[in-house]
């Protein structure tokens, strides 16, 4: 599916309004911790970049995450400004103009990131990938999966962390005279956070891959699944916690699974699943088209202890 021109206009509007912002910034700035201010810059630049980047590349976290925070930051931003140019009797400075600028290209950045073909994209990007595919059936690749929305997830995380830090250090430096010197609370709190920051990223990401790694390929074939023939099989399921629900048209099971019973062995199988909902379609499918009469038991809810 064509990227939407929608999401491109999205994404070309929510850059221009961090450069807007950055300008605004430069306009007011009027400190001699220059090479402090400098560095938060550059990271929080980088920060809101790297979301863009996963906008860009269809994430529908980043895309929700950024939608809501655009449409209930930028209001307030307006707001603010018309209330900053009430109380100065009327008085425009350009830097409450490019902070307005900013906030409008935001609003329709997220009014654009709403729109229903733009959705439909983001699903598309998503969609299951295959590797190795048989002649006689089909592979999942479940690594991809795993690491395609744990990264989503833990990208998304690290930006709530990110924001989190900032405004630690502004309530931080706000409580501290102007005349404090770079040895101040909020300067070193800032550093500690982007240590802090640094380090939870890599070592999540190092997680995230480990345990995709783990997950491998599940093959479905009518001889078997994976290096197992259907004989040995007295049932396979996928069980799932709570209740099921569904969201844009799509049914999701949290907690899915694959239980395994084989004749040869006593213990029960069980195969964790990465949490997309349209793979646990395609895996159910492939379980309900190639699996022997009465195997495949479908969908079964267990309690969280089973």
């Amino acid at each position: 599916m064509q990227r939407p021109l929608a999401h491109g206009l999205a994404v070309g509007l929510l850059a221009i309004l961090w450069i807007g912002l950055v300008g605004g910034v430069v306009l007011v700035w009027r400190s001699d911790t220059a090479p402090f201010e400098i560095f938060a810059g550059v990271f929080w630049s980088s920060v809101w970049y790297f979301w863009l980047g996963r906008i860009w590349l269809g994430g529908a976290m980043a895309i929700g995450l950024m939608r809501k925070a655009l449409l209930a930051i930028c209001p307030i931003m307006i707001g603010g400004c018309a209330l900053a140019i009430g109380i100065s009797d009327g008085e425009v400075y350009p830097s409450q103009l490019i902070g307005v600028a900013a906030a409008l290209c935001g609003i329709a950045g997220g009014l654009l990131l709403g729109r229903a073909d733009v959705k439909r994209w983001s699903l598309s990007v998503v969609e299951t990938e295959m590797v190795r595919q048989p002649p006689d059936g089909t592979a999942f690749d479940l690594r991809a999966a795993a690491l395609r929305q744990n990264r989503g997830m833990f990208g998304c995380l690290m930006m709530v962390i990110a924001a989190a830090v900032l405004i630690v250090v502004g309530v931080i430096g706000a409580m501290l005279p102007e005349d404090r010197g770079v040895n101040a609370p909020d300067y070193i709190a800032f550093m500690v956070g982007v240590v802090l920051v640094v380090a939870i990223g890599i070592a999540g990401y190092i997680r995230i891959n480990l345990r995709a790694k783990a997950m491998g390929v599940l093959v479905v074939t009518e001889r078997g699944l994976d290096d197992h023939p259907w004989p040995r099989f007295r049932s396979a399921a996928l069980s799932y916690v709570g209740e099921a629900v569904v969201v844009d048209g799509v049914r999701r099971y949290p907690g899915a699974r694959l239980d395994l019973s084989l004749y040869d062995e006593p213990d029960m199988r069980h195969r964790p699943l990465p949490n997309d909902a349209l793979l646990h379609g395609s895996i159910a499918s492939a379980l309900e088209t190639h699996s022997p009469d009465g195997v495949f038991l479908g969908w079964v809810q267990r309690d969280k202890e089973g």
